[in-house]
Order: C-alpha cells, then sequence, then structure tokens
C-alpha cells in the first residue's frame, strides 16, 4: 500500500551502524496536527500487518511530524455521519441509504481505530513512543499501546474525549489507571485537563523527559540498546510482560468498550461536541433530556 499519512523507515542501529534493525514510523499529516484520518488509520493498520514479520525490524519507534504527535481524532470529517460535514463516501447511493451508510460508516471508522491499537500492543518488537509534542485523546492512546514513552520537553497531553463530546477508547479506560492510578485516570479522562512534560513523567505517564532537539537521538539511542539484546529473548520477555499487564482485557471487554464509543457517537451531545470544535468554541451539552424531544407549551 501507498503510504500518504504515515511515513516508515528502516534505519541502522547507532550501536551498530552495519546492522538496519529500527523502524521508525512517523505520522504524518502536520497541517492537520497529525489527526487520526481514515488514511492514517487505513495506512497504519496495512503496516502494522506487515511489520510483525518483518523480523530484520527489532525495535519500533513511532513519531510525528511537525509540532504535533497526534491530536487525535479528525473531528473536521468526523462531523459527517451527523449530517454536518461534506461527505468523501462515493456509494453510489442516494436518500435513506446514503444516511445509512454515512451513519454507521463511523462504526467502521471506531473499529479501525481499536484494530490499530490493539496491532500496536500486539507487536513482537518493542514499540517506542517519541512524543514530540500535542498528544490528544487517541494521540494519546497511540503512545500509551506503546512499551516504553519518551516525550519532549515541549509535549503536551489530554484525554478529551469526554470533554468534547465522545468518551476515552481505544484501552484508555484499562491502560491509563495501570499506569498512572485510577484516581488520576479518572481526572485525567473526566475533566479533559492538559498535562506538561514533566507533569506526565511525575505521574507515570511518560518513562522519560528529554530536550527537544534531543528526542529523536535519545529514542533512537535507546531502541539501539535493545535491539542489540538476542532477538529470541527480547521477543519472549515482551509476550511475558503483555500476557500478565493484559489478563483481564479480553476480547468481550474490548467489544463492549467499541460498543460505548458508537453508542456515544450517535447522541446529540457528541454531535454538539463536534460542531463546538469545529467552529473553535465552546460546546453546550443538553443530555440526558435533549430539549427537541420534549413538547412545546406554545
Amino acid at each position: 500500500m501507498k503510504l500518504t499519512a504515515i511515513k516508515f523507515k528502516i534505519v541502522s542501529n547507532p550501536k551498530r551502524p552495519e546492522e538496519k534493525s529500527i523502524g521508525i514510523i512517523t505520522l504524518n499529516r502536520p497541517q492537520a496536527l497529525n489527526a487520526l484520518d481514515v488514511d492514517m488509520r487505513l495506512e497504519l493498520n496495512a503496516l502494522l500487518d506487515e511489520l510483525k514479520y518483518m523480523n530484520q525490524v527489532r525495535v519500533v519507534i513511532l513519531t510525528g511530524e511537525g509540532r504535533a504527535f497526534c491530536a487525535g481524532g479528525d473531528l473536521p470529517s468526523e462531523a459527517t455521519p451527523h449530517g454536518n460535514g461534506a461527505s468523501e463516501l462515493d456509494t453510489g447511493l442516494k436518500g435513506p441509504y446514503k444516511r445509512a451508510m454515512e451513519y454507521f460508516f463511523n462504526d467502521v471508522r471506531h473499529d479501525m481505530l481499536q484494530r490499530m491499537v490493539l496491532k500496536i500492543e500486539g507487536l513482537p518488537q518493542p514499540t517506542i513512543a517519541a512524543i514530540n509534542g500535542i498528544t490528544v485523546g487517541g494521540g494519546l492512546e497511540t503512545t500509551v499501546a506503546c512499551d516504553i514513552r519518551i516525550a519532549s520537553e515541549k509535549a503536551r497531553f489530554t484525554e478529551a474525549g469526554v470533554a468534547a463530546g465522545f468518551v476515552a477508547e481505544v484501552g484508555a479506560a484499562f491502560a491509563l489507571p495501570r499506569l498512572i492510578g485510577k484516581g488520576k485516570a479518572i481526572e485525567m479522562i473526566l475533566t479533559g485537563d492538559v498535562y506538561n512534560a514533566e507533569q506526565a513523567l511525575e505521574m507515570g505517564l511518560v518513562d522519560h523527559v528529554v530536550p527537544h532537539e534531543q528526542l529523536m537521538e535519545r529514542a533512537l539511542d535507546l531502541a539501539g540498546r535493545i535491539a542489540c539484546n538476542p532477538y529470541l529473548s527480547v521477543r519472549r520477555a515482551k509476550e511475558l510482560i503483555h500476557m500478565y499487564w493484559s489478563a483481564v482485557r479480553t476480547p468481550e471487554r474490548v467489544r463492549r468498550e467499541t460498543e460505548a464509543v458508537n453508542e456515544i457517537y450517535r447522541t446529540d451531545d457528541c454531535e454538539e461536541g463536534v460542531l463546538a470544535f469545529n467552529q473553535k468554541r465552546k460546546p453546550t451539552f443538553k443530555g440526558p433530556i435533549y430539549p427537541k424531544y420534549l413538547e412545546s407549551n406554545e
């Protein structure tokens, strides 16, 4: 598959320059702060399917192009299922069938994201998130799916789903409490507060904070040290750690999480959150009693 929304290359291990063994995935929509549009989700899914069989790649680094790591979901395009965005679905259908396709296509969009994050978690290679800037929602959850997180001093983090009318998805409810504790995870998810790199380090959301200009150098150095270790030992060690880490994250629970995401996305409050974001204003949420369903006294 031709890659346009992401870039991928295999580079030399700085500890063993003769050995090309480190894969670098770069989210490549800097004009949109690397928001996860459909193309990016599709390309990441396809690349990750191939990557797990690339035995020459011993460690994978994931980073972003420009000033953001990832701004989460691509809300301008996600307005489409609510009827508030220009549809890119060329189905040839008209009327109610066209509306139904756009409505249920949102389920596919979230399924693609869920699959992508699970594939990152399931890669046999150790993964390092080199977090270069703004990291929001699905972008934050993508970093959490990585094994190690190194943040630039310029990085900023927010789990903005609930505050924007959505819900934190793709494992945030499972992984964040394990990383930063239940209380801090609930606070982060329910408030949408923004945390800087040092705060993220203090609460255990990231493992290292480095000067911005040294981010990739430090990520490559760590990747190189890991890649110098025995191939099978590294892979089996990661496999065992993940076996215990994911012991309670069953397929059934992943399915329930996805159902919750799709249910919430169809609410009026979610529609308001998308509109407010695109119109650059603060949202006004009115659920669970939506005024449009109340009888008028007139």
